[in-house]
């Protein structure tokens, strides 16, 4: 059975990649370009968000907020509107489907003072507390990435279920500049962010290349490393650094018995983040659910007897494929004459 199983779900994946039908969304994505403070950082910024921006498909419904970003000497305005509450006003905006992905990326400097984070903008700053209000109530699939100084207590705020979150800091006490977000911006649209070597580029992949070129670039320049970026998704509200990974898969293990994040960013890819393929938002978050629970059922798998991890594992695997076999009925049942 188990080998049936496989063979339907390789013939599923097979059709979703070379399908030619057009691109359907599951979501929406907010880019933000933060205060800059110079020139040179609002170019940099303005670059790194550019680069966010290509990577959704042309179909995808993309805001942009900040960008281009406002000259340094240019007068106020009377437009009541703050950047910090147009961020909040997207945010809530809910989409019809509560199973749709939503992606907000933060690109600026931060601060952290009186045990607050905050992100820095033209106007009121956002901070941590601010956000974790904003969707608490969302059943969205949020990926949030805090790419600014002292972002690390933006995971503390915004851990959760079907929640993936990066951050630039592992706390709000690396205040240097970060260059994280640069990094972590070229990598999500270059071919080598594929470790796997699937033709795709998840998550995952690109905060690992990110961090890595970062943690180069720091030793080339001879100086002591002034952030360690961190991915959560498993909503312990703990994050891992990539220095825990080896590729894709987890070398070593919190010393607390937590469990490491990446799993789920893993399946969640950046060169099309937006790209639902033929499932609908409510299959996408089954698979993802099903494919969650296979991952933490083979951890199992030295705890219990054979015959019973295996049986358990079939159930899954039987439902997974129950799942893909089903919708792609529904869908060619649509376009049949």
């Amino acid at each position: 059975m188990i080998v049936l199983v496989s063979y339907l779900l390789f013939l599923k994946g097979a059709e979703i990649l070379q399908a030619d039908e057009a691109v359907s969304l599951s979501g929406d994505a907010l880019i933000v370009v933060g205060a800059g403070g110079t020139a040179e950082y609002l170019e940099d910024f303005q670059r790194s968000a550019e680069r966010w921006r290509l990577a959704f498909p042309k179909t995808a419904k993309t805001t942009l907020v900040g960008m281009p970003p406002k000259p340094l000497d240019a007068a106020a305005t009377d437009d009541p509107v703050t950047d910090r509450q147009r961020i909040l006003d997207w945010i809530a905006k809910e989409p019809e489907s509560p199973a749709l992905e939503r992606w907000l990326i933060l690109i600026g400097h931060g601060t952290y003072q009186l045990n607050i984070a905050k992100f820095n903008l033209e106007g009121p700053d956002l901070s941590s507390e601010d956000l974790a209000k904003a969707i608490a109530s969302s059943q969205s699939r949020w990926r949030i990435f805090v790419c600014s100084s002292c972002s690390g207590p933006f995971i503390n705020a915004l851990s959760g279920p079907n929640r993936i979150v990066v951050t630039a800091t592992k706390s709000g006490s690396e205040q240097n500049y970060s260059r994280f977000g640069d990094y972590f911006s070229q990598s999500i649209g270059i071919s080598t962010s594929d470790l796997d070597h699937d033709g795709s580029v998840s998550i995952l992949e690109a905060f690992l290349v990110a961090s890595k070129n970062l943690a180069n670039w720091y030793t080339e320049e001879g100086r002591l490393a002034s952030e360690q970026a961190l991915i959560d998704d498993n909503g312990d509200k703990r994050g891992t650094p990539a220095h825990f990974f080896r590729g894709v898969r987890a070398a070593k293990a919190p010393s607390d018995g937590l469990k490491i994040d990446g799993r789920l960013a893993n399946r969640v890819f950046v060169d099309n983040p937006l790209d639902a393929s033929s499932l609908t938002a409510q299959q996408q978050a089954r698979v993802a659910e099903l494919e969650t629970q296979i991952d933490e059922h083979r951890d199992q798998k030295t705890k219990i007897d054979e015959a019973t991890y295996y049986a358990q594992l079939e159930q899954l695997l039987v439902e997974l494929a129950e799942e893909l076999v089903a919708e792609d009925s529904a869908s060619k049942s649509k376009t049949t004459p």
